[in-house]
């Protein structure tokens, strides 16, 4: 189970620590993120091997055989069982609620409180010594549900914070239409498609929008939203046009008396001459 831990820069340019192989110096430092606060671990090469080399195509009990035979971590068994510890942990992190898994004998709590593998030199870490409570031990794996499932920020957002862009925040769903319409602003003009729609109705498209806009500005309340402006507008202009051409009326003709259709009548009858 991994858990947040301090590396010293220090650690870096320690003898010891240079001359372990590059696959060693990486396990040791994912130890130090497993072992429990007390600096001890399950002695499970396999399951160490996924949990800090899960990319890599690595025999892992070759690097362990390195880290013991160079006393960075000791080897015991409890009970039949076999557990790991990381040498001078105690010197080296400081845990805020320090709480043991691992079960650890007085000799080997020593050997995790022992003098630093950076030789003669050294650093304030300011930690605070581990109590046993290993009467309380308990398989690792049982605590995993309940620690990794805490809310932590992801490499993303840590990257972030180092000058590195976090990915694009996801596109929100645009709002929703107003189902009661709109007024039409005061500084409102035709588009383009408004002006070709009036045009192929033989309007003139300045002319008609003037007349439109003033309408619908001064128009009250409720009665001058519109959900649609660009239909209202087609319908304004189909009502122009139907005006314009009932504007040309045809000339009413006068009904005709008895007497003017009776002369209409003889009109188309030959006079008889002498008569």
């Amino acid at each position: 189970m991994a858990r947040i831990r301090s590396v010293h820069p220090g650690l870096y340019t320690d003898e010891a620590f240079m001359t372990l192989s590059m696959a060693a110096r990486v396990l040791l430092v994912g130890l130090w993120s497993h072992a429990d606060d007390g600096g001890g671990f399950e002695w499970k090469p396999l399951v160490l091997k996924a949990r800090i080399f899960p990319a890599d195509n690595l025999d892992i009990e070759p690097v362990m055989q390195e880290l013991e035979e160079n006393d960075v971590i000791k080897r015991y068994d409890v009970s039949g069982k076999g557990y790991g510890a990381v040498r001078n942990f105690g010197k080296w992190q400081r845990p805020q609620k320090p709480k043991r898994f691992v079960p650890m004998p007085i000799p080997v709590r020593e050997y995790c409180q022992s003098e630093s593998i950076c030789g003669d030199v050294e650093y304030d870490t300011g930690t605070v010594p581990v109590r046993d409570q290993s009467s309380n031990s308990s398989a690792e794996g049982r605590k995993v549900g309940r620690e990794e499932g805490r809310k932590v920020s992801s490499l993303r957002s840590e990257r972030a914070n180092e000058g590195e862009p976090n990915p694009p925040e996801p596109q929100t769903t645009p709002d929703k239409p107003d189902p009661r319409g709109t007024r039409l602003p005061e500084d409102w003009e035709p588009t383009d498609e408004m002006r070709s729609f009036a045009l192929s109705l033989n309007l003139n498209p300045t002319d008609v929008g003037e007349k439109f806009r003033d309408w619908w500005v001064a128009a009250p309340a409720a009665k001058g939203r519109k959900a649609n402006w660009l239909a209202t507008w087609r319908n304004w202009c189909r009502n122009e046009a139907e005006r314009k051409r009932g504007a040309i009326a045809p000339v009413k003709t006068i009904p005709q008396t008895r007497q003017d259709r009776v002369h209409d009548a003889w009109a188309g009858v030959p006079s008889i001459p002498g008569v």
